[in-house]
């Protein structure tokens, strides 16, 4: 598959699109290279945010080769984050209770990244199945005895997945259906390998948080949509399912958590109902609040900007900590690609890389009690609690804590 404008709605194939943000050409947050001279010369996309003024659904305008996205250097690993690694393991305990799952019965993951989620399913004795596109994080899985099938969830890999498992009792997936390219194909191909009366659960971004709360570096390459549960409904009932319920979490940020379920009524069970009549009441419907966040993107981006200028002007040393994909967006926002010395990271793989476009190499956390910063930029907000202790145990002195998002605050250590 090339790089391409996305022409129609990914839900409903409208080619009704209005667009709602531009932030110009950005490079793939994921695209760490580890030559400085390779780094510089990577490669930039659009990203720009439409909204389909059928279904109000909203997704990017520009989608780059999933080849480009995953081949090789993708580098997330679901199992760094304590915090993350806590809400995995809630969610297994919520799956088994409110769908009665029992000992034995087969659980996929799609998007399954490093199998930690699958883990605290197999701890309950059940035959757990991963899929990703991702080889590092397969093989991280696989080694720790997660059966995983290194490939794209397509039709191919679905009727393989069948052939050799038979049918499966519960489907779940992570932060993952935002990125894949042709979603109604995974979605028919899920429904197809549930069994009847079998559940679906997935959790995404949730777009209203993202505005509420300020959360724009969310928007990135490999999310090709922005969720919110209207347009989800009406998309998720004409592939066959009923919805069950639907709920958010804190996690990523704000996710939305959709259960599904496969008994060919295509009912909107009365929880599910509750949620969406709440929503319909919030700013997401509200084209002057969607126009007022926009505006408010730039204006605290401005803020921080000053203190960023007015610390590079005093020679301080500033670095970054965390290097997720949303940090690409950030870095060229601010345009920090001279003014930070380096990122410290605790994800192994993506340690001794560079940011793309740019000269700042990601070292180890350690490099902070080494080289002693003035200011540390968190990029990995969503994470803020477990660095900043962290940080608080490493005892670094005179350093200044800047967490850019949701909103700027400052922390002195």
């Amino acid at each position: 598959m090339k790089s391409k404008d996305i022409k129609k709605c990914r839900l409903c194939f409208s080619n009704n699109l209005k667009l709602i943000i531009n932030f110009g050409s950005v490079p793939i947050g994921n695209n760490l290279l580890r030559n400085e001279k390779l780094s510089l010369k990577a490669k930039k996309y659009p990203l720009l945010v439409y909204q389909c003024s059928e279904c109000e659904h909203f997704q990017l305008g520009y989608e780059v080769s999933k080849s480009i996205l995953y081949a090789t250097n993708y580098t997330y690993l679901s199992g760094i984050g304590k915090s993350f690694h806590n809400h995995l393991s809630k969610y297994a305990d919520w799956s088994i209770k409110n769908c009665s799952l029992k000992k034995g019965d087969k659980v996929l993951d799609i998007g399954s990244n490093d199998g930690t989620c699958l883990s605290y399913f197999k701890k309950k004795k059940m035959n757990v199945i991963g899929i990703d596109p991702a080889k590092l994080p397969s093989k991280l899985a696989n080694n720790k005895g997660i059966k995983t099938y290194n490939e794209f969830f397509d039709n191919k890999s679905a009727r393989k997945i069948k052939s050799i498992h038979g049918e499966i009792d519960y489907i779940t997936s992570h932060n993952v259906l935002a990125h894949v390219s042709n979603l109604n194909e995974v979605m028919k191909n899920i429904f197809f390998l549930l069994k009847k009366d079998g559940f679906f659960c997935f959790e995404v971004g949730y777009f209203l948080k993202v505005m509420e709360n300020n959360y724009f570096d969310t928007i990135y390459h490999e999310h090709l949509d922005y969720h919110h549960a209207k347009p989800l409904i009406i998309f998720l009932q004409r592939i066959g399912f009923s919805i069950v319920e639907i709920s958010t979490n804190k996690v990523q940020g704000g996710s939305l958590r959709i259960l599904c379920k496969k008994d060919f009524k295509k009912k909107l069970f009365y929880k599910a109902n509750y949620f969406l009549q709440k929503e319909n009441e919030s700013m997401i419907n509200n084209e002057v609040l969607v126009k007022k966040w926009v505006s408010e993107i730039k204006t605290s981006m401005n803020a921080i900007n000053l203190i960023i200028d007015k610390s590079n002007k005093e020679k301080k040393i500033i670095c970054g900590y965390g290097a997720p994909t949303k940090a690409s967006l950030i870095i060229k926002t601010l345009d920090l690609y001279d003014k930070l010395s380096y990122i410290v990271e605790d994800n192994p793989l993506k340690i001794n890389r560079y940011m793309p476009r740019s000269k700042i190499k990601i070292l180890d956390r350690k490099t902070l009690q080494k080289k002693h910063p003035d200011i540390v930029i968190v990029f990995a907000w969503n994470f803020f609690s477990d660095i900043i202790k962290m940080l608080k145990k490493d005892k670094l002195k005179n350093l200044t804590v800047l967490v850019p998002l949701p909103k700027l605050k400052m922390y002195r250590i």
